[in-house]
């Protein structure tokens, strides 16, 4: 790292590429005494800079530290970031000047700053007991902002061998950053958050240059905590008439991708996590549809028998029988004993050449034999399932069709509407609900969401928004709730989706009218609420700029969708959304209505990552011990680093067009054996929570989610 020195104007500049600290100026600086942080108003100067600061830079950037004038003083710290390839800046106090904090305690930081950066993020170093530094944290993003505000976080737990640390606000993207007034304090109390955050949440855009990025049409999320992103030819295609099939494993903790040979078009495939983590993967695409040169279809769409598993261990597919028939926009439920059952989808070739024909046949991939197995070992119901029909499995080991389903919907033999109904995937027999189940606007569910409420054991789907794809209509507001639980299960009217804010060409307006969304996202958080983002008023356009969350153990009369942070970027048909292990939740792809390159449509590659308010309520509770292996009926003990209240296992999302039929949270009832010991019990029933790795999540009595640690039920 190289650094030069001037008067009146310091100037430290990086080259890129350059990772190094920077040491204080100050060699005859002493600790301060605790808690609080030496020259915290940086106004004492030692060769043109704070006394007790470094200027540390880690990965590859470059730009440089200055003096600024102060939020209250005469000094501050900038931060610069002129070009960046990885890493961050920040100030920091210098190892002799390293806060001294108690093991076991909590300390509330707090600082002003100013920034035109979206991102920064508070980084915690710590001292060991060996006397050696380490990064300990990186806390949650704040918001950019114009003039000097205040920023309070709370740290972790302080480990046993630790008594001294440091920590800075850091720039990690180009711009600039001033930070003054550093403050430390041993908390007492609920975190007195203050900022857009601590309400709202908070939004930070990744973005990849050239071939970097990936079309995020199918979402997986591994038990090692990567994103597994499949694109197929991400429908382009050009991409498909030059065999360019993308397969990519995203990294969220250094925002890196693998690539993965895809030995076939996985595009709108179906896909489901099998119980021993790897991910199986059906159908896709054999041959797209043609059109003339007005748009007229003059060749439909086919699709595949092809079926692979990916697994994580190798970042590789794996080839497994073909299924019985082709399966465009397959559903993929797994079912108690671990087979997966699928059904709907567009048909493979037939011998007159037809296309655009739904497939009728029933699959069901075997656990046991590790094979899709032949058509007459599988009950056939012989129904016209459209396209990704959302079918959950429930508490009997039946499936229920909520109504929820893609761009068509599932039919009768005399062509009208199927509406919601349980079918059982072992002897194929179908029970319709009457009138549709009370479902409201039953033929506007296209591209809905739909999901089972936490927890599982209460037996609540949820529909929210949708569309009628067969008219020029808007989407709808509605959410519609039912109880599978009930005698005669029926829907009743929940909340209505919040107007948002609607992208129309270059301009945004308020949303109102009644119009709602589609294409809408809806993903179980750490805490156990459920977050909806997403989405779009018309088809492909008219994106909406609109999230909000909501507490599913109400009546449906009684929730309501609390609006928070919008996503900055407009996701429309094929976006996807997972919850990560950390708690935050990660947005990617966008396939709106604009012209692309080469035969290829476009699609945004740019991923989204959502802090949800609970990571600005301060420390977080941590799972320091749990076994990893459980079975059903059990009783696992746990240990945590701090008091709690609830804990449950949350399935990994695996998730596209809208549809995970697989999502769920599994509460776990506490029992505490004191000292932060606790035992849990796990459900006896395969069909609430279907086996494969869970993320188990514990959580305080003020909401806050720990980080989840993976374990396997089995």
């Amino acid at each position: 790292m190289r650094f030069h020195r001037r008067t009146r104007s310091v100037l430290f500049a990086s080259a890129v590429g350059a990772a190094a600290v920077i040491p204080g100026l100050n060699a005859q600086a002493v600790a301060a005494p605790t808690p609080s942080v030496e020259n915290a108003g940086m106004e004492r100067l030692a060769d043109d800079f704070p006394e007790c600061w470094e200027q540390y830079s880690t990965g590859k950037n470059a730009g440089e530290f200055r003096l600024a004038k102060g939020a209250s003083g005469k000094n501050a710290v900038e931060v610069e970031i002129t070009e960046r390839t990885s890493g961050f800046k920040a100030a920091v106090q210098d190892k002799a000047c390293a806060v001294k904090v108690k093991p076991g305690r909590q300390y509330d930081l707090e600082l002003r700053y100013k920034s035109t950066s979206d991102s920064p993020e508070i980084v915690l170093f710590r001292k060991n007991g060996a006397g050696k530094w380490s990064r300990w944290e990186t806390l949650p993003p704040f918001s950019a902002s114009k003039s000097f505000r205040s920023a309070t976080v709370r740290t972790p737990v302080v480990p046993e061998d630790t008594e001294e640390i440091r920590f800075g606000l850091a720039l990690s993207e180009p711009g600039t950053l001033v930070t003054d007034n550093y403050r430390v304090a041993a908390a007492s109390g609920e975190l007195k958050c203050k900022g857009p955050e601590c309400k709202r949440g908070k939004w930070v855009v990744r973005a990849f240059t050239g071939n970097k990025g990936v079309r995020a049409i199918h979402s997986v999320l591994l038990h090692n905590g990567k994103v597994l992103m499949i694109a197929g030819s991400g429908n382009g295609a050009g991409r498909f008439g030059r065999g360019e099939f993308v397969t990519k494993v995203y990294d969220p903790k250094t925002n890196k991708f693998t690539n993965v040979p895809t030995p076939y078009d996985m595009f709108c495939a179906g896909h489901v996590q099998l119980p021993d983590g790897r991910v199986l993967v059906m159908s896709g695409t054999e041959e797209y549809a043609q059109y003339d040169e007005v748009g007229n279809e003059t060749a439909g769409w086919i699709g595949s028998k092809k079926s692979y598993i990916f697994n994580p261990k190798t970042n590789r597919y794996q080839k497994v029988n073909d299924m019985i028939d082709g399966h465009w926009y397959p559903s993929a439920t797994i079912l108690g004993n671990g087979d997966v059952y699928s059904v709907g989808g567009y048909a493979a070739q037939r011998a007159d050449n037809a296309a655009n024909l739904v497939s009728v046949v029933a699959e069901r991939y075997s656990l046991k034999q590790k094979r899709w197995l032949p058509e007459n070992q599988v009950a056939q119901p012989g129904i016209n399932w459209a396209t990704y029909p959302s079918l959950i499995l429930t508490q009997d080991g039946k499936l229920f069709y909520n109504g929820s389903s893609v761009f068509s919907h599932p039919v009768n033999a005399d062509g009208s509407l199927r509406g919601p109904g349980f079918l059982n995937p072992n002897t194929g027999a179908w029970g319709a609900l009457p009138n549709n189940g009370n479902l409201r606007a039953p033929a506007s569910r296209d591209m809905s969401a739909a999901l089972l409420l936490p927890p599982a054991q209460d037996q609540k789907v949820m529909v929210i928004g949708g569309k009628n794809f067969a008219t020029p209509t808007k989407a709808i507001r509605y959410t519609d709730v039912i109880n599978l639980k009930a005698a005669n299960p029926r829907f009743v009217a929940g909340p209505n989706i919040p107007y948002g804010q609607v992208e129309i060409g270059d301009q945004m307006v308020k949303q109102g009218g009644g119009a709602g969304k589609t294409y809408v996202s809806a993903v179980i958080l750490a805490d156990g609420k459920v977050f909806e983002t997403g989405g779009s008023q018309f088809t492909r356009s008219e994106h909406v700029h609109e999230a909000s969350i909501l507490d599913p153990t109400k009546q449906a009369k009684n929730m309501k969708w609390t609006p928070v942070a919008a996503d900055p970027v407009a996701r429309t048909y094929h976006n996807t959304a997972v919850l990560l292990p950390d708690g935050r939740v990660l947005a990617a792809g966008s396939n709106p209505d604009y012209p692309g390159a080469d035969g290829d449509s476009f699609f945004d590659t740019r991923i989204s990552i959502y802090s949800p308010p609970y990571l600005y309520k301060g420390a977080r509770p941590k799972i320091t011990t749990a076994p990893k292996g459980w079975k059903y009926g059990s009783k696992p003990v746990i240990k945590t680093n701090s008091k709690i209240t609830k804990a449950y296992l949350i399935r990994p999302i695996a998730v596209t067009h809208s549809s995970d039929p697989n999502q769920r949270l599994v509460n776990l009832p506490v029992k505490s054996l004191g000292g932060n010991k606790y035992r849990l019990t796990m459900d006896k029933r395969a069909n609430i929570a279907p086996p494969g790795w869970y993320m188990l999540v514990v959580r305080t009595k003020g909401g806050q989610p720990s980080v989840a640690k993976w374990v396997h039920v089995s």
